[in-house]
């Protein structure tokens, strides 16, 4: 029995098929035909999700031991210290959300202000009748943004530097890792304060990021330098090194805010008194 692989005729004999004229295959041995060539590739094509979930997957493992270490260290500051270079993955991790969380969080709060004075009367101050019923999310945050990543390497910057002047033996990836470490608790903080932020309390928010940031620009320098004092070998003075370390973050940061908060600081009151 002779089959058309075009229109499916059946035939008992000939070459060509009597319906649609296309040359006739037997039934028991089909023919290749563009459904089959595309069956045959498909293999190489599926595999391409195969290898996005492996990533997905990966990614997944990646956050789930480092929320693993970051709650070992929420219940357990201490073993920051200890903290080796594998880590320093974690400690820029820790360094991101950080200056994540101050951002969003100062902005939500800035953003529920101005909301509360402005009010559905927004778009009676600008020009054109469209309002900004909101404050500008993008250029907000990444001035915040910015000005928290200053602070955070400028005290990060100090303790690298004294570490130096002290002569003490450590790498980069070791000294990232204990400074991500040590950060998380505060980070945290910032965390929290996301959420007061989005309710519009003034005290809460301030008083949260302000300790995370008091705390990482004036405190965190000292301690991870008098550690690394205690843990050398060497007589070392280690009360005027970690109070240098501190000192010297202060002053950066002491920089960052003459240069650049304060003229932030005016725009987000003009925007605040908008109108009136």
């Amino acid at each position: 029995m002779l089959k058309c692989t075009n229109c499916l005729n059946e035939q008992d004999s000939g070459n060509f098929c009597g319906k649609c004229g296309t040359s006739l295959m037997e039934t028991g041995i089909p023919q290749p035909t563009a459904y089959t060539e595309a069956a045959a590739a498909s293999p190489a094509v599926g595999a391409q999700p195969v290898n996005t979930n492996e990533h997905v997957t990966k990614a997944k493992e990646n956050v789930s031991k480092y929320w693993s270490y970051a709650l070992q260290v929420l219940k357990k500051p201490s073993v920051a210290f200890d903290t080796k270079d594998s880590q320093y993955v974690n400690g820029i991790i820790t360094m991101a959300l950080f200056v994540i969380a101050f951002a969003l969080s100062i902005y939500f709060l800035a953003n529920k202000l101005y909301k509360a004075v402005v009010g559905g009367f927004g778009s009676l101050f600008s020009e054109g009748g469209i309002g900004a019923e909101s404050l500008p999310f993008f250029n907000i945050t990444s001035s915040l943004f910015m000005f928290a990543v200053f602070f955070i390497l400028g005290s990060f910057i100090s303790v690298f530097l004294v570490s130096k002047f002290m002569t003490e033996g450590f790498t980069l990836k070791e000294l990232l890792g204990q400074f991500g470490s040590i950060l998380i608790p505060f980070t945290a903080l910032n965390v929290v304060a996301i959420i007061f932020g989005l309710m519009g309390s003034i005290q809460l928010t301030l008083t949260l990021t302000g300790v995370s940031l008091f705390y990482t620009i004036a405190i965190l320098p000292s301690i991870i330098v008098y550690d690394r004092a205690m843990k050398s070998e060497k007589s070392l003075n280690k009360l005027y090194w970690a109070t240098g370390a501190s000192a010297a973050s202060l002053f950066i940061a002491y920089l960052i805010v003459r240069m650049s908060v304060l003229d932030f600081m005016s725009e987000i009151e003009s925007l605040l008194n908008m109108g009136f």
